[in-house]
This record gives structure tokens, sequence and C-alpha cells, in this order.
């Protein structure tokens, strides 16, 4: 029901800023599924061994 809306894009922009704005981080990493590494990509994501993971400067 809620899958392809958006949603996740929301969640995953506002973790990114929490990462960045209140915790000063300069990267993100998820733990990924293979079925959604394409996701991710998708949005900015590379696969960093078992991770997913992205810059955020």
């Amino acid at each position: 029901k809620f899958q392809h809306q958006g949603f996740g894009m929301l969640l995953m922009e506002e973790a990114e800023r929490i990462a960045r704005e209140e915790h000063g981080s300069s990267k993100i990493a998820v733990i990924s599924g293979v079925g959604t590494r394409n996701y991710y990509r998708k949005i900015g994501y590379e696969l960093d061994g078992p991770y997913m993971s992205k810059s955020l400067v």
C-alpha cells in the first residue's frame, strides 16, 4: 500500500539530514538486502562491503 509513493525516499533524506546536521557524520551506511541494492544505488549509495554507503559531504 505504501510502496512506490516516495515515503522511502523521504525517510532516507531525513536520515541523511540527521546524520549530517545533528551528528556531524560525513558518511551514512545501511545494511541492504540484495533485492534493495538497486534502490539504494538510484539514490546515490554504493556497495561498501556488506553495506550500502553514501558520502554526506
